[in-house]
């Protein structure tokens, strides 16, 4: 039985909204639970409690934590969630003489921070930044995620300030057990895998790329990262269309499973 969704906190981040949207399928009985770091919130994930984190933005890339736990854990993927991640500034003068920001947010609003020319102070969290802006006493701003209204002792003085009005995050529900948590549903299936760099040798990412390529299974994204172990040694991250139900991903992974150490993170409805 499912007892908790533990996500990043505090309450108000971009990391609440996808666990809301998770919690919606699992049912509103599960409540959310806030951890202080990624890594905090991925030990978490046991028989009982599944976990919702940011795996890749669209500016940013792959959340470096996430796909490293990956390699080392046995955790696994049973649906994904894509948020567009949208800021505005919000303010207690006109002219302010400072700006609160999360160090993400604010390289994700770089040209528009630029621009005002204002030092910036960091937060370790969006919720944050605004708290410091009620609290401040001298003219300040505060980079604050736009589904966050702004309180009525603030104004706003610059909507969607993000430098790509395009951004979003794509957040993944996680648990201990490959086992379906959702409902199936008719749509286009994705599955994801690590491989592990045990066996290293020429070619062995050629090959391991080509066992997906002979069987006409497209790579939706592929990712290299470091195993700590030494230079010129990493693991790779795959997502890729399919289910693992499918006889050609099926023939994939066994040729997959011949070259390497392959981890296996799941099947789950791609998200549209």
């Amino acid at each position: 039985m499912i007892e908790q969704l533990v996500t990043l906190g505090p309450a108000g981040t971009f990391s609440e909204r996808a666990a809301q949207h998770f919690q919606q399928q699992l049912g509103d009985s599960v409540p959310i639970v806030f951890k202080s770091t990624l890594p905090d919130v991925l030990h978490s994930v046991n028989d009982t409690q599944l976990a919702v984190v940011p795996i890749e933005n669209l500016i940013d890339g792959f959340v470096s934590p996430v796909v490293d736990h990956f390699a080392h854990h046995p955790l696994y993927i049973h649906a994904e969630y894509r948020l567009p991640i949208q800021y505005h500034l919000l303010a207690n003068s006109q002219q302010p003489e400072q700006v609160w920001a999360q160090f993400v947010a604010a390289g994700q609003c770089h040209h528009a921070l630029n621009t005002l020319s204002l030092p910036i102070v960091h937060t370790a969290s969006n919720t944050a930044s605004l708290n410091e802006l009620v609290a401040a006493d001298k003219p300040s701003a505060a980079v604050v995620p736009s589904h966050i209204p702004c309180p009525e002792q603030l104004h706003c003085i610059q909507r969607t300030i993000a430098d790509s009005h395009k951004n979003q995050t794509r957040f993944v529900l996680l648990s201990a057990h490959a086992e379906p948590l959702l409902a199936l549903q008719d749509s286009r299936w994705k599955s994801s895998v690590m491989l592990i760099d045990d066996n290293d040798h020429p070619g062995l990412l050629v090959d391991s790329l080509k066992a997906f390529a002979e069987q006409g299974i497209n790579l939706t994204s592929i990712v290299s990262r470091p195993t700590g172990d030494g230079f010129g040694q990493y693991h790779f991250f795959i997502d890729f269309d399919g289910h693992e139900q499918d006889p050609s991903v099926q023939k994939a992974l066994k040729k997959l499973a011949e070259l390497n150490q392959i981890r296996w993170l799941g099947s789950y409805p791609a998200f549209n």
